[in-house]
């Protein structure tokens, strides 16, 4: 027969029941072995984060995959447009500061003209 799926916080009752209740002094150190060798959290000795959990919601739903992966292309065309943009204004900077030195050698140098 297959198990009964438990709302998570029917689960969380459950843990404590197992645990001797939420006021066990070893509830943190039971919960942390839980969470790393639990059957329903992944992989043995790896504890999951959200992260894992909406990945692994991502990959085994084709649709959400394909909005994830055009969502993470617009991001990553994103990040390259602001490098781009960051790139020309430090060029754009690089040209003022040739045009003011340019602009301090014609005017050095125009000096003697105006004057002879």
């Amino acid at each position: 027969m297959g198990e009964k799926k438990m709302s998570m916080e029917e689960r969380i009752q459950a843990f404590y029941r197992q645990s001797g209740g939420p006021h066990n002094s070893q509830i943190s150190e039971l919960l942390e072995k839980h969470l790393l060798y639990g059957e329903d959290h992944g992989m043995d000795g790896y504890k999951e984060t959200f992260e894992d959990a909406v990945m692994d919601t991502l990959i085994g739903d084709p649709s959400l995959l394909l909005l994830y992966e055009r969502y993470q292309r617009w991001k990553l065309n994103r990040k390259q447009e602001a490098a781009n943009i960051a790139g020309l204004e430090e060029r754009i900077k690089q040209l003022e500061n040739e045009i003011r030195e340019l602009r301090e050698l014609l005017s050095k140098k125009s000096v003697p003209f105006e004057s002879g």
